[in-house]
């Protein structure tokens, strides 16, 4: 049985250094832009989910596929970076899944602005 604790404190440390392999050890502009809001493991730690969302900027055109196609293109570096990083026996296979929950939230804003 997993203790949910210990489940938590790997997805945390997952996300701090994914964010820290994506900001400062790939040399990526568009990965630079990519913010990591959460970090799933499942299958007994086999799989994280990586729920990321992206800031585009103003003289850019960046758009989700743009940066899931970057994201997927260096999956492989990525979670070698991690593997140097974890102090787990087994680094979970990455799946990168944009978090739409600001566009969400954006979208009931205007809503209720417009009423």
């Amino acid at each position: 049985m997993k203790n949910p604790k210990v489940q938590g404190r790997k997805e945390s440390i997952i996300s701090r250094e994914l964010t820290l392999i994506l900001t400062k050890e790939i040399d990526d502009v568009i990965l630079k832009a990519v913010s990591i809001s959460e970090v799933r493991l499942i299958n007994d730690n086999e799989l994280a989910k990586v729920y990321y969302s992206f800031i585009a900027f103003s003289n850019q055109t960046i758009n989700q596929n743009i940066v899931q196609t970057h994201l997927e293109e260096k999956k492989n570096l990525i979670r070698k970076l991690l593997a140097r990083k974890l102090e787990m026996r087994k680094v979970p296979d990455l799946s990168f899944v944009y978090d739409d929950s600001l566009d969400r939230a954006n979208r009931i804003d205007q809503i209720l602005a417009d009423k």
